[in-house]
């Protein structure tokens, strides 16, 4: 299923934007979490290294803060430029897998 768009809500551009930083970077802080926990020096608070299972902690605490830090700095340049896009021609954008709903 193909949608053509002329322009995205921030808030779902945000939510869209929001749930790929977040599981992207889940990925990442939990190894990064467990190479921490076998003595690699991949997590630092304060500039010193947290190794073990506080390293694993650590990590996984830090985690939804860089995500929606990350995801707010982005997508403020994303709704800007999706902005700028709108004025040359509507968004096109693909499904796969479609389901319908009813409200």
């Amino acid at each position: 299923m193909i949608v053509t768009a002329e322009k995205i809500s921030k808030g779902s551009f945000f939510k869209l934007t929001l749930t790929a930083f977040s599981l992207g970077f889940l990925l990442f802080f939990l190894i990064c979490g467990i190479a921490a926990t076998f003595g690699a020096e991949t997590v630092s608070w304060d500039n010193q290294p947290v190794k073990g299972i506080k390293g694993l902690l650590v990590a996984l605490m830090m985690w939804p803060f860089f995500s929606f830090l990350m995801t707010a700095f982005l997508w403020c340049f994303g709704v800007v430029g999706l902005w700028l896009y709108s004025f040359y021609k509507p968004l096109k954008i693909e499904f796969k897998g479609e389901t319908t709903t009813e409200s």
